[in-house]
C-alpha cells in the first residue's frame, strides 16, 4: 500500500500528470470556508457566479432529488442557511478532486472521464472496490473512491500497460486503487493547505467491500460525485468538517 503524498511529493504528483490550477472561484470559496467569520453573503457571491458551483451546491442540499424539479431548496442561500458552511467546503474540495480524477485518466488511461449526476449511472450491488482515505487537522473528513471490481481491474490493467485478465489478484487491483486515491487526495490537500486548513492525510484502505453506507463527519456534510468513460463507472463521496478545532 502506498504511504500518502505530502506537500512536495504532490507538487511531483503533479508535475507527472499535469494537474492544473485549481479554478480561481474555488480557491476564493476555500479561503472563506477557512476563516469561521467569513460573511454568508460573500460566500453567496462567490458560488453564485460560478453556474457549477451553484448547481453542485444545490444538489447536496436536494439529497433525495432525482431532477431539479423536485428540489425544495432552490437558491444558494437558502442551500447554506439551512445546511451550514460546511456545505460550501464539499464544493470546494469536490473540484480539486475532479479535476484529478479527470486529468489522471486522461494521462494515465487515455480516457475521457466525464462528471455526472450520480442518477444518471445504474447503483454498485454487490462486492465492490472501495478505497477511503482519512484526513485530519484544521479540517477533518474522509474521501471514499467506489467501483465495481469489473470497473477496478479495467482501471488497474490500464495503468499497469496489463490486459485485466494479466492482473494478479485484488491485492494488486488495492494497490493501484490505492495510488489513484493518493492523487486525488493529494490534489485537494494542498488547495486546503493553501488556504489555511492544514490537514494531514491517512494512509489509503482499500479492499472489496458490501457497505454501501457513509459514514458523515460529525458536524459536517456529504457530496456525491459520480462519472463514467465507457463502462467505467466511477463513484465518489466527501464527508468533511471544515472547523475541527
Amino acid at each position: 500500500m502506498q504511504p500518502p503524498p505530502d506537500i512536495s511529493q504532490y507538487k511531483e504528483l503533479a508535475r507527472r500528470y499535469g494537474l492544473g490550477p485549481t479554478p480561481e472561484s474555488v480557491s476564493r470559496l476555500t479561503a472563506l470556508v477557512a476563516r469561521q467569520d467569513a460573511d454568508v453573503d460573500e460566500i453567496v457571491r462567490v458560488i453564485e457566479k460560478d453556474p457549477g458551483l451553484s448547481a453542485r451546491l444545490l444538489r447536496v442540499a436536494n439529497p433525495h432529488a432525482e431532477n431539479e424539479d423536485e428540489y425544495t431548496v432552490g437558491t444558494v442561500e437558502a442551500a447554506l442557511l439551512r445546511n451550514g458552511i460546511g456545505c460550501a467546503l464539499l464544493l470546494a474540495m469536490g473540484t480539486p478532486l475532479s479535476l484529478a480524477l479527470i486529468k489522471t485518466f486522461k494521462t494515465m488511461l487515455s480516457l475521457d472521464l466525464e462528471a455526472v449526476d450520480t442518477h444518471q449511472l445504474d447503483s454498485l450491488t454487490g462486492p465492490h472496490m472501495r478505497g477511503s482515505i482519512g484526513f485530519a487537522g484544521k479540517v477533518t473528513g474522509h474521501v471514499y473512491l467506489r467501483m465495481s471490481l469489473a470497473s477496478a481491474k479495467t482501471v488497474a490493467a490500464g495503468i499497469l500497460g496489463i490486459t485485466p485478465e494479466e492482473v494478479g489478484g485484488n491485492d494488486e487491483v488495492s494497490d493501484v486503487i490505492g495510488e489513484l486515491s493518493n492523487i486525488m487526495t493529494g490534489n485537494f490537500k494542498s488547495n486546503l493547505c493553501d488556504a489555511g486548513l492544514d490537514c494531514k492525510l491517512q494512509p489509503p484502505k482499500v479492499g472489496l467491500s458490501e457497505n454501501f453506507s457513509t459514514p458523515i463527519e460529525p458536524g459536517g456534510g456529504i457530496e456525491r460525485l459520480a462519472f463514467r468513460a465507457g463502462a467505467i463507472h466511477i463513484f465518489v463521496e466527501v464527508t468533511a468538517n471544515p472547523w475541527n478545532d
